[in-house]
C-alpha cells in the first residue's frame, strides 16, 4: 500500500515537472548574436532583464557576446498596460542610469582597465555609450556599434550626450543657440536609438530614414512628407558651418539625388534610421562614409 502511494506521488511530481518544463520551453526563444547586440538591448526587446538572459545562458551580465552564437531568451512576461506618459518617464529614468558620454576628444577606449592595455579606439567628445561596470578609475562601456572596452572615468560624464541643451558647431565652438523646442526634439530623436530599421516604417516598431524624421517632427507639430528627397525641399537651406540641433541633414547614398536623411544633434553628429541590422543610431558627419555623401541641410522649424 505504501509503495503504491509513493509511486502515485512520484508520478504526480513528474507530471508537474513535465508541465513546467514544457511551459518554459514553449515560451523560450533563441537569438543568433549579430553585430551591435548587447544583453541590455535584447532584454529590452523581449521584456526581461539582462540578469535573466545571462543566467539562462551561463554567462556574466557584462560578458562580450560572440558573433554567430545563439542565446536562449527565457519566456517573456507581458508588459503592463500603462499610460504613454508614465512609460516614457520610466524609460527616461532607466536609460539615464545606464548611459554615459565622453567629455574629451582624446578619450581612449582600451581593452582593459589601464593605460598599459591595448587601445581599441579614440572616441570623440559626446560619444554616448552604455555603462557596464566600474573598475577603480576606469569604466567599462558598450558602444552603439557593439564594441566594449574601458575608458578613464574622469573623461566620462553621466547620462546621454547633452547636445540637446548646448550644441557644438563643426569648428568645435559652442553655439548655445538651440531653443527649448529644439532640445525636446533632440531628446525625442535620441530616445528612439535602438529601434529597428523597417522599409516604409514610421513608428517605434520600425523606421526607415524619412519615416524616422517624419515621426520625430510630427511629435512637435511639424508634418513632413515620407520621402528624403521631398523633405530636402522643405524649409530654409543651411550651410554646414551654420548647422544647429534639429536641422535635417541629407545624403546621396545608393541612388542619384537625395536618398537619405537624418537629424543633426550637434558636435558634427546626427541621429538617423541607418540600415537593416543597424536601426536608429548616432553617426558622425565626418566619417569616411558620410562625409563625401553629404548633400546639404534644411531648417524646417
Amino acid at each position: 500500500m505504501t509503495d503504491r502511494r509513493l509511486g502515485g506521488i512520484a508520478g504526480c511530481v513528474a507530471c508537474v515537472a513535465l508541465i513546467l518544463f514544457s511551459s518554459l520551453a514553449g515560451n523560450a526563444a533563441r537569438h543568433k548574436i549579430k553585430a551591435g547586440d548587447t544583453l541590455w538591448a535584447l532584454a529590452k526587446k523581449h521584456h526581461t532583464t539582462p540578469k535573466v538572459i545571462a543566467r539562462a545562458n551561463g554567462i556574466g551580465e557584462n560578458s562580450i557576446l560572440d558573433l554567430g552564437k545563439s542565446l536562449v531568451i527565457p519566456g517573456k512576461s507581458q508588459p503592463r498596460h500603462t499610460s504613454k506618459h508614465s512609460h516614457r518617464s520610466r524609460q527616461a529614468r532607466y536609460s539615464g542610469r545606464l548611459l554615459v558620454h565622453t567629455t574629451s576628444d582624446n578619450a581612449r577606449l582600451r581593452s582593459g582597465p589601464g593605460t598599459h592595455c591595448p587601445k581599441l579606439a579614440v572616441l570623440q567628445a559626446g560619444t554616448t555609450a552604455k555603462r557596464l561596470a566600474r573598475n577603480g578609475s576606469w569604466l567599462k562601456i558598450a558602444l552603439e556599434d557593439g564594441r566594449c572596452g574601458y575608458v578613464y572615468r574622469p573623461l566620462v560624464g553621466l547620462g546621454p550626450c547633452p547636445s540637446a541643451d548646448r550644441s557644438i558647431d563643426t569648428a568645435g565652438q559652442a553655439t548655445g543657440d538651440s531653443s527649448p523646442g529644439e532640445s525636446g526634439l533632440i531628446r525625442t530623436a535620441l530616445a528612439c536609438t535602438g529601434a529597428r530599421y523597417r522599409r516604409g516604417g514610421t513608428s517605434r516598431g520600425g523606421f526607415d530614414c524619412s519615416g524616422f524624421t517624419r515621426y520625430v517632427f510630427a511629435e512637435y507639430g511639424t508634418h513632413l512628407p515620407h520621402s528624403s528627397a521631398a523633405q530636402s525641399h522643405i524649409g530654409a537651406r543651411v550651410a554646414r558651418t551654420d548647422l544647429r540641433p534639429g536641422d535635417l541633414v541629407f545624403f546621396r547614398t545608393y541612388r542619384r539625388g537625395i536618398s537619405h536623411v537624418g537629424i543633426y544633434i550637434g558636435n558634427s553628429r546626427f541621429v538617423h534610421a541607418s540600415t537593416h541590422g543597424r536601426g536608429v543610431r548616432v553617426d558622425s558627419l565626418n566619417t569616411a562614409y558620410y562625409q563625401p555623401r553629404y548633400r546639404g541641410a534644411r531648417r524646417v522649424r
